[in-house]
């Protein structure tokens, strides 16, 4: 098992003690990140905020996406409505480009205006680490709002000590959308070897939501892993991997619409197939006698394809990108004065390729799809040192400053000659104080930045349609038409971040526990890229013979000054009866220039996880509750220009419950029950009038057989 592997382990260990107590064993586990530094560092420890979900959620919840998995983590909103295949990320505020998503090391870049780009079975994962806020001075472009990492399940996350090979076999059911799924999973180990593969088919219908509505989603989807390492040396490992998602659905070609179609207009009922492979070989080089080099070399390749065929008619659309990307990251640990340091170097380079087709054009090309590319290369160097007794004070301080440059190039075909290029130094230095061992307080300061995309720079075609205000009874249909802006500046941020940790250890009795870690931040933002609507009819639209005639522009323009503020609160207590967590996130972000809101805003949320342990039957029963605030977003109104209230959402609640059962007389069977919504609650949670799935009850079986 390679260094990375074994952070990863470490990673979803504490999320695992529940099925270990369940069991009779103790063990106890600091919860690790991997991504916050490119090395093995205890959450409590690090200066900033990264949450972990590891197995046991997966097997306890029961995920058909990955919203339902990551609900409850502060700082993180899936926006896009109920499909999955509409679902995207924003963390702290920042969606799309500004979230970049790993899979297993390798970047994920497929991006669609009214499309998903989380194309993952969450069964095939055994981690996900979100890193909250800039991470620019690690990963360059795209990491502005944070960093959402998959990790996927491999042999030896699913075998004890002393076991070699096993067989896993789930089934699972949700009435919200009629959804089933089976799941089967083979693996083995031996010393030099891990072996694992995947087979996973779900199948689904309509949503029911909690309005009472059912919003069309019919999906069956197809996916599966392939994953081997072997270790040719104790020093040296080589692995890869790869993964398969397979997605057909009938729905509107909007999958973040909320109605059915069927005409031609932005919600025209499609078949759509989503289909993305990722194919990955890692390096790694660790000899345990030599603490400079800790060495790891991953190359990897994702291509993902959406195709859309009109039910109504003969025309479909395609949007296909790939990425081909190398990394590199070499540790090297030394003692210097007293300290302990570890110096990291690293650096990768990768390519998006982007092809859109539309049938309904006379040249194939597709409206807002630029053929184009974009290629980046990028280095950066990064010190951690623990400092015993700073300056005469008790306890250790850890410093972790770090440095990355960055050059980019982006350019299209037949839409615009001029090229995009640019450069980025992306700084970042965090302290994180421990005067006794169970407080921490922390500070960080990061300059990031996020170069325009090819979407951006080169947007051309039509961006919607509608009937002509005069002729539209006649059936005469006007376009916005799309402009592109090869001269979008790069978005840049300055940014802050304090907060303080608490790690309590035998509060109420001796086997309990508290750790608390809660933060402030605040990004102020220069040039950040934005789509702009100029929505208005041209005069022709109005006079004999009212033709030709168009409804306005849109491009993409820089904001000159923006400004997201935030606050983040984690909590768990646990001892031998009862997990409890608990987390409170709040977003805010501001146009400064005109004080209009923007970014993915979310209101005061609070959840609360609530699991008791009961191990004498082998089981554990939880519940769940969400409360979000009500939210008002104040802006611009694009038709009058006058500054008023834009959209309100009221307040919610939202409970579930959960249980899980291992019964004594047949310890290879699992069953997993639970109610989500309960009480059938009707809620927007990103959009107004976008409602949520309502009551939902969810069933799993579980076999394995380990030998």
């Amino acid at each position: 098992m390679n260094v990375f592997n074994r952070a990863v382990g470490g990673v979803i260990a504490l999320s695992c003690l529940t099925q270990l107590a369940a069991a009779g064993e103790e063990l106890t586990v600091e919860e690790v990140t991997v991504y916050a530094t490119s090395n093995m560092l205890p959450v409590f420890e690090y200066p900033g905020q990264v949450s972990v979900v590891g197995r046991e959620a997966i097997d306890l919840f029961v995920p058909s996406s990955l919203s339902d998995l990551l609900r409850d983590v502060p700082g993180l909103e899936f926006s896009g409505g109920p499909r999955r295949t509409g679902e995207t990320p924003s963390i702290r505020g920042r969606g799309g480009e500004n979230v970049l998503v790993l899979l297993d090391g390798a970047r994920q870049s497929f991006i669609s205006a009214h499309d998903g780009r989380l194309f993952i079975e969450p069964e095939l994962l055994n981690a996900v680490e979100v890193l909250k806020g800039p991470a620019s001075a690690l990963y360059g472009s795209g990491a502005v709002g944070g960093v959402l990492a998959l990790e996927t399940v491999d042999a030896d996350n699913l075998l004890a000590d002393g076991q070699t090979a096993g067989l896993r076999l789930r089934l699972g059911y949700q009435d919200v959308n009629e959804e089933s799924a089976a799941s089967l999973t083979g693996y083995y180990r031996e010393d030099n070897l891990d072996l694992i593969a995947n087979l996973t088919l779900r199948s689904s219908g309509d949503i029911e939501l909690g309005s009472g509505d059912s919003l069309p989603s019919e999906d069956d989807i197809a996916s599966g892993l392939l994953k081997a390492e072997y270790h040719l040396s104790p020093a040296l490992a080589v692995s890869a991997a790869w993964l398969h998602f397979d997605n057909t659905a009938k729905e509107p070609n909007n999958g973040q619409g909320v109605n059915s179609g069927g005409g031609e207009d932005l919600n025209a009922d499609v078949e759509k197939d989503i289909v993305t492979d990722t194919l990955r070989a890692s390096f790694i080089y660790a000899p345990v006698e030599q603490d400079w080099l800790d060495a790891q070399l991953t190359l990897y390749n994702t291509e993902t394809e959406v195709k859309e065929s009109e039910v109504a008619s003969p025309r479909f659309t395609i949007r296909n990108i790939e990425t081909t990307g190398v990394s590199f990251r070499n540790a090297s640990s030394f003692d210097l004065t007293g300290s302990g340091h570890t110096l990291t170097i690293g650096g990768d380079w990768y390519k998006d390729e982007q092809i859109g087709r539309d049938s309904a054009n006379s040249n194939r090309t597709r409206g807002g799809v630029p053929d184009g590319e974009s290629s980046f290369i990028g280095a950066f160097i990064q010190l951690e040192s623990v400092i015993e007794s700073p300056l005469g004070l008790p306890g250790e301080l850890l410093v972790v400053p770090g440095l990355r440059y960055d050059e980019f190039e982006s350019k299209a075909r037949g839409v615009s000659e001029e090229e995009s290029a640019d450069n980025a130094m992306s700084p970042r230095i965090g302290l994180s104080y421990g005067p006794v061992e169970w407080l921490r307080v922390f500070a960080s300061y990061s300059e990031a930045f996020r170069a325009p995309s090819v979407n951006e720079l080169y947007l051309d075609g039509t961006h919607f349609s509608l009937p002509h205000p005069i002729l539209g009874q006649a059936g005469v249909f006007i376009s916005n038409i799309f402009v592109p802006n090869a001269n979008l500046e790069p978005e840049k941020s300055k940014n802050l971040e304090v907060g303080f940790g608490l790690n309590l250890q035998e509060i109420f009795t001796s086997t309990d526990s508290l750790s608390l870690k809660a933060s402030y931040y605040e990004s102020d933002v220069e040039d950040l890229i934005d789509l702009t609507v100029d929505f208005n009819f041209a005069p022709n639209c109005f006079a004999p013979p009212f033709l030709p005639c168009d409804a306005g522009t849109s491009s993409s323009q820089n904001v000159d000054k923006a400004e997201i503020t935030g606050f983040e609160l984690e909590a768990r207590y646990e001892d031998e009866l009862l997990l409890a967590t608990i987390n409170y996130s709040r977003v805010d972000g501001e146009d400064k220039n005109n004080g209009s809101d923007l970014g993915v805003l979310t209101p005061n949320r609070i959840n609360l996880d609530l699991r008791w342990k009961l191990e004498a039957l082998g089981a554990a029963v939880g519940t769940r509750v969400q409360w979000a605030d009500s939210f008002e977003r104040q802006g611009i109104n694009a038709d009058s220009g006058v500054f008023e209230l834009i959209e309100a959402r009221d307040d919610y609640v939202v409970w579930d419950i959960y249980s899980s059962w291992t019964p004594s007389f047949a310890p290879d069977i699992r069953v997993d029950f639970s109610v989500e919504n309960l009480s059938d609650e009707n809620y927007d949670r990103v959009f107004a009038n976008v409602s949520e799935p309502g009551r939902n009850i969810k069933l799993a079986l579980t076999w394995h057989n380990n030998f």
